[in-house]
């Protein structure tokens, strides 16, 4: 090739890749759902009527951020770096605020009982941001997924790294009190908008009250049971009228991914936070 042509293509990837990044949302939500128009009652943020959600893979879309996790020798704590492309970490101050949290940090063990955490780093002067592992999750080797939106740009990163255990060893058993009583899903057909609604139940079956959790009734995430590292999709509820129920039923839109088995992973606070698994099959 020649030097012209050289740098005849360098100039129009630029050029292209400039307007790429210019054309993404603007906000976090925007890009993590379609059509963002959020309603707010009584301080609690749902999801729009036209509203969606869509399942990414961080590596595939090419971010310009690079995620490094690192454990603590006894799996308890960790820390992680988003390094942009001149190799400079994001700092505290150029981070913005979504749904009350800087970066929201997915944990999921790789393979095995697949568990998994929603979790907020706390910045460190450094650029570092450091958090603590569940128990249930130490000394696995970990699958890791972080948003965050750009102060400067406002644009909304996605990040996913890997994470090795450095000491393998049993780990605390995890366990939930409340439970989903029913899945049910509009679609189940791959590539169509899909509602999903999780029916809740307290303990032994009591009556569940719903309390915000980073300004929501509730937080989805949405990993595939079957293919390491091929993705996420973060959900917030659409309001239905069945949230405040006794046996609240949270509903949930979702551009549905590739066919395949999927762990449907809701974080809920009843005056203390957990998450619940439930499990959906998206057919061709």
């Amino acid at each position: 090739m020649t030097p012209l042509r050289q740098t005849s293509l360098i100039s129009f990837l630029a050029v292209a890749g400039f307007f790429g990044l210019r054309a993404l949302p603007d906000t976090h939500c925007a890009f993590l759902h379609n059509d963002h128009q959020p309603v707010v009652v009584d301080g609690v943020e749902f999801c729009g009527l036209n509203e969606e959600a869509n399942f990414y893979s961080p590596k595939l879309l090419q971010f310009p951020v690079e995620m490094k996790v690192t454990l603590a020798e006894d799996g308890a704590a960790g820390e992680l770096r988003l390094l942009k492309e001149e190799g400079h970490p994001y700092y505290d101050h150029e981070v913005a605020v979504s749904h009350t949290q800087k970066v929201h940090l997915h944990l999921r063990q790789s393979g095995g009982d697949r568990v998994y955490a929603h979790l907020h780093p706390r910045p460190s002067d450094d650029g570092s941001w450091r958090f603590e592992v569940p128990g249930y999750l130490r000394g696995h080797d970990l699958e890791a997924y972080a948003d965050f939106a750009d102060v400067r740009t406002s644009r909304v990163m996605l990040a996913q790294a890997e994470s090795k255990a450095v000491t393998a060893k049993p780990s605390i058993g995890f366990k939930s009190r409340n439970a989903i009583v029913s899945t049910e899903a509009s679609t189940l057909r791959s590539g169509a908008s899909a509602t999903i609604r999780l029916k809740l139940a307290g303990p032994e079956g009591k009556p569940l009250k719903l309390l915000p959790i980073m300004g929501s009734l509730g937080h989805v995430v949405v990993f595939s049971a079957e293919r390491p590292l091929a993705g996420y999709a973060h959900m917030h509820p659409t309001l239905e009228g069945g949230e405040y129920a006794p046996n609240p039923t949270l509903s949930f839109r979702l551009r549905l991914p590739s066919p395949g088995t999927y762990d449907l992973w809701l974080n809920l606070n009843d005056g203390q936070e957990e998450v619940l698994r439930t499990t959906l099959v998206v057919t061709p």
